[in-house]
C-alpha cells in the first residue's frame, strides 16, 4: 500500500509551516506574562483531570459540549439538543467504531456503506444533510470524506441535532456529528485494549499519556496512541483493515496562555460488499391503476416488486470483482492557542490542516434479472481523490455586565482553503461486466490496471466566515442565547483535458440560532429555539455550470424542550419537540407553453417529532438508560424527473427514515469484580425509495456482555445480535447490504 513516509513528505509542509508560525507567535506573546509557579500549574492540570471524569450515559448535562457552542456553555444552558458519548462510555458498552458510538445517542441511526463510508440519519434527514467532522473541522460532505474510525483514539463523540449553520457553516440541516480527539493527560496513565471475535476479527489499542518534564517549571502534557482493527467479514472477500495513530501535546506556557497540539493519522483498506441481490417474481407499475404483473427488471421510480426476498444461500456471496479495493489515508492536525488576556477577555485561535488521499476500484451494482435469472453486474468504477484543507479560526470572548446583567459575547473569524483533486475511470474501461449465476457465480479480476486512475478536475473552495454568539442573562431565571454567521463561499472548478472554461460561483449564506432558556427550578430548565442552515443542491466538489442558476437550499427548525434531574440527581431526563423544513429543493415541472421539462427550486422536505432520553441510577449497582425518538417525515412540494416524464412525490416519505428508533441499556454490578451489561435497540421500518414501494423491515438487536475485573485488568465476553436478526442498517432497493449475524468476542482491557 501507500508509503507513510512518502505521504507525509509531500503533505507535512503545510502543517509544519502553520504550526511553527503560530507556535512562535504564541511563545513571544507568552513572554510578556509572568511565569506560573509549579503549584499554579499543578492546580490547572488537576482541574483538567476532573473535567474528563467518566460518564455513564449519553445524558451529560453538566458538560460543556464544544459542538453546541463556542461560548463554553454547559448543556444545561443550551437551547438545543446535544448528545455526548464519552470515551469511558464507549469502552463500557463495547462501542468499537464511531458509527456504533453515534448510534448510542437518541434518535440516531447509522451504517457503513461500501468502501468504508459512514452515513447517519436523524430528525428526518440523512446523508450529506448530516455533517460529519473531526474536532469541529469538516473536510467535505460525509459521502466525500467520512471514513470508518476506531473509537479507541477518540476522546468522545458529540451530536448536535437540527440545523447547525451557526457552528459549522454550509450544510448540516439535519444535524452535526463531531468526532473529538483525545486531550493530553496531566497525570501519567496508560491503557491497552485487545479483542478477538467472530469472522477473524481482531482489535488492538494502546495508549499512554502524562507529563513530560523538559527541565522547566511547566512540563509538557501528552497522550500518544495507536489502534488497529481488522476483520475478514461474514461475507466472502469483504476484508477490512484500519490503522490509526494519535498524538496530543499540551503546554501551559504561562498561567494565562496554553497551547494544545493534536495530530491524527488514519489509514484504511477494505474489500467492498455492495449488497445481496433481492430476488423477485415480477414487478407491478404503481403509476398505472390497471397495471398487471410483468416479468422484467425493476424500476425503483415506478415499480413495486412482487414477492421480494433474499436467498439465504447467497447471504455470504460477494459479486464484486476479485481485485476490488478502497484505500485511503487521512491526516488531521490542529494547534489550539488559548490566551486569557484579562479575567473578562479570552482569545482563542485554531490553526488546522486536514488531508485525504483515496483510491477506489469497484464493481458497484449486482442486481437480479428475473428474465434471465442471472445477476447483472455493472457500474465498474475507479475513484481518485486528493484533498488538502488548510484553515484558521480566531475568536474573542468577553464576559461582563450589560444593563446590569451578566453577558457573554463571542466574535469570531474563520478562513478555509480546500483544494480538492478528483479523478475516475480511465478512458476505454468497460462499465458493464458479464452476468453471473446467483448461487455459483464465475468471477474474475476487473478490467485494466488496478492502480491506474485518470485525474479529471481540480476544485478549490475558499470560505471566509464571520460569526458571533451571545448569552445574556435577562433575569435570574431567563437567559437569551443566540448567534449569527455570515459565510462568503467562493468555488472554482477546472475541468482537465477539456476546452471548458474554469467555472466560478459565489455563495453568501446567513445562518444562525436564537433561543431562550428558562430555569423553572433548581434542577429543571425549559428552552425554545429557532435555527437556520443552508446547503447546496449538490455537494460543492461536484458542482458544475449545469447548476449555476440554483441558490442554496434553506433549512429552518423550531425546537422546544426540557432538561432536568430528579431524585437527588439519580434520574436525568431530556425531552425535545422539533419541526424542520428544508426549502428550495429541485422540483421538476413542465412548461405549459413549450412542454419543456424544467427544474425549479420550489420543493420542500419536512420532519417533525419528539425525542426522549432518560438515564436512571435506581441503586448504586444499577445503571439504566432509555432513548426513544419518533419522526414524521415527508416531502412538501416535490416532483421527480424520470427522463420519460415527471412524477409527483408530495407527501411521500424520504428514503431511509425510520418512524421509531429506541434503545435501552442496563448495567448491573453483581459483585465488586463481576459486571453484567445488556442492551436492546429497535429501528422501525424505512422506505428504500422515494416511490415508497420498497420497505426495509424493522429490526431488534440484542447485545449482552459479562465482565470480570482482576487487579488492573478487565476481561469481557460479549455477544452481539444474539437474536441473529437479518437486517439492513441502511435501506436498499435491489441490493440489501445486510448487517452482521450473531457474533461473539472476547476482550481484555489493561490500565497501567
Amino acid at each position: 500500500m501507500y508509503s507513510f513516509v512518502s505521504y507525509f513528505s509531500t503533505r507535512s509542509l503545510y502543517t509544519v509551516a502553520l504550526v511553527s508560525s503560530l507556535a512562535a507567535t504564541a511563545s513571544l506573546s507568552g513572554q510578556g506574562t509572568s511565569s506560573a509557579t509549579s503549584e499554579e500549574v499543578y492546580d490547572l492540570q488537576e482541574f483538567a483531570v476532573t473535567a474528563s471524569a467518566a460518564q455513564n450515559s449519553t445524558l451529560v448535562l453538566e458538560g460543556r459540549p464544544e459542538t453546541g457552542s463556542r461560548l463554553g456553555l454547559s448543556n444545561w444552558e443550551l437551547p438545543a439538543s446535544v448528545s455526548v458519548i464519552s470515551q469511558d462510555l464507549m469502552q463500557q458498552r463495547g462501542l468499537r467504531t464511531a458509527v456504533e458510538a453515534v448510534e448510542a445517542a437518541v434518535g440516531m441511526t447509522g451504517g457503513t456503506y461500501y468502501g468504508s463510508i459512514p452515513s447517519y440519519t436523524t430528525r428526518g434527514f440523512s446523508g450529506n444533510s448530516v455533517t460529519v467532522m473531526r474536532d469541529g473541522i469538516r473536510q467535505n460532505t460525509a459521502s466525500q470524506s467520512s471514513r470508518t474510525i476506531d473509537s479507541f483514539l477518540l476522546g468522545g463523540v458529540e451530536i448536535l441535532k437540527g440545523p447547525a449553520g451557526l457552528m459549522f457553516g454550509e450544510g448540516a440541516i439535519g444535524g452535526a456529528v463531531n468526532y473529538l480527539s483525545r486531550e493530553p493527560l496531566a497525570a501519567a496513565a496508560g491503557e491497552l485494549q485487545a479483542s478477538v471475535g467472530s469472522w477473524d476479527t481482531y482489535r488492538l489499542g494502546v495508549g499512554w499519556g502524562g507529563p513530560l518534564s523538559l527541565g522547566g517549571e511547566q512540563p509538557l502534557t501528552t497522550w500518544l496512541g495507536y489502534s488497529h482493527q481488522e476483520t475478514a467479514g461474514y461475507v466472502d472477500r469483504s476484508r477490512e483493515r484500519y490503522d490509526a495513530g494519535a498524538l496530543a501535546l499540551g503546554w501551559q506556557v504561562s498561567d494565562r496562555f496554553r497551547l494544545t497540539l493534536q495530530a491524527n493519522y488514519l489509514e484504511d483498506w477494505n474489500q467492498s460488499y455492495y449488497g445481496t441481490p433481492v430476488i423477485y417474481d415480477a414487478v407491478l407499475d404503481t403509476t398505472d391503476p390497471d397495471a398487471v404483473a410483468e416479468v422484467r427488471a425493476f424500476n425503483s421510480s415506478t415499480d413495486r416488486m412482487i414477492n421480494p426476498r433474499i436467498d439465504e444461500r447467497a447471504r455470504r456471496t460477494n459479486y464484486n470483482i476479485f481485485d476490488n479495493y478502497a484505500a485511503s489515508r487521512n491526516a488531521f492536525v490542529r494547534l489550539r492557542a488559548e490566551w486569557e488576556l484579562t479575567p473578562e477577555v479570552a482569545l482563542r485561535n485554531e490553526t488546522y490542516v486536514a488531508t485525504q488521499e483515496l483510491r477506489w476500484r469497484n464493481l458497484e451494482t449486482n442486481v437480479w434479472n428475473p428474465v434471465t435469472e442471472l445477476v447483472d453486474r455493472r457500474s465498474f468504477l475507479h475513484i481518485y481523490r486528493d484533498d488538502v484543507l488548510v484553515g484558521d479560526r480566531l475568536d474573542v470572548t468577553t464576559q461582563n455586565d450589560l444593563f446590569g446583567r451578566s453577558n457573554r459575547l463571542l466574535v469570531g473569524l474563520s478562513y478555509e482553503h480546500n483544494d480538492m483533486g478528483r479523478g475516475g475511470t480511465p478512458d476505454g474501461y468497460p462499465t458493464t461486466l458479464d452476468s453471473v449465476s446467483l448461487l455459483d457465480p464465475v468471477l474474475a479480476d476487473g478490467p485494466g490496471d488496478r492502480e491506474r486512475f485518470q485525474k479529471t478536475s481540480d476544485v478549490l473552495v475558499e470560505t471566509t466566515a464571520v460569526y458571533l454568539e451571545d448569552a445574556f442573562e435577562l433575569t435570574d431565571t431567563i437567559t437569551l442565547v443566540g448567534g449569527l454567521r455570515y459565510d462568503w463561499i467562493e468555488l472554482e472548478r477546472e475541468t482537465l483535458n477539456s476546452t471548458t472554461p474554469v467555472y466560478e460561483k459565489t455563495y453568501r449564506p446567513v445562518t444562525g440560532r436564537g433561543g431562550v432558556v428558562w430555569k423553572v427550578g433548581s434542577h429543571v430548565n425549559l428552552y425554545g429555539s429557532y435555527s437556520r442552515a443552508a446547503e447546496p443542491v449538490t455537494q460543492l466538489v461536484s458542482f458544475t455550470s449545469a447548476r449555476d442558476t440554483f441558490s442554496l437550499q434553506k433549512g429552518r427548525q423550531y425546537e422546544v424542550g426540557a432538561k432536568g434531574t430528579f431524585f437527588d440527581e439519580r434520574l436525568g431526563l431530556t425531552l425535545a419537540l422539533f419541526d424542520i423544513e428544508k426549502n428550495d429543493l429541485l422540483r421538476s415541472t413542465i412548461d405549459p407553453d413549450t412542454g419543456e421539462r424544467l427544474s425549479q427550486q420550489i420543493g420542500a422536505q419536512n420532519a417533525r417529532g419528539v425525542e426522549l432520553a432518560a438515564a436512571f441510577t435506581p441503586a448504586e449497582a444499577w445503571q439504566l438508560e432509555l432513548n426513544l425518538a419518533y419522526t414524521d417525515a415527508w416531502y412538501g412540494d416535490y416532483a421527480e424527473n424520470l427522463g420519460s416524464g415527471i412524477i409527483d412525490r408530495t407527501d411521500q416519505t424520504p428514503s431511509n427514515i425510520p418512524e421509531w428508533v429506541g434503545s435501552i441499556s442496563i448495567r448491573h454490578q453483581l459483585t465488586e469484580a463481576l459486571t453484567l451489561q445488556g442492551g436492546l435497540r429497535y429501528v422501525g421500518e424505512r422506505f428504500a425509495n422515494t416511490n415508497n414501494s420498497v420497505v426495509a423491515e424493522e429490526y431488534v438487536l440484542c447485545d449482552l456482555a459479562v465482565s470480570y475485573r482482576w487487579r488492573q485488568a478487565t476481561f469481557t465476553l460479549r455477544g452481539r445480535n444474539l437474536l441473529d436478526e437479518t437486517y439492513e442498517p441502511v435501506a436498499g432497493t435491489t441490493m440489501r447490504r445486510l448487517g452482521d449475524p450473531r457474533s461473539v468476542e472476547f476482550a481484555t482491557q489493561l490500565r497501567f
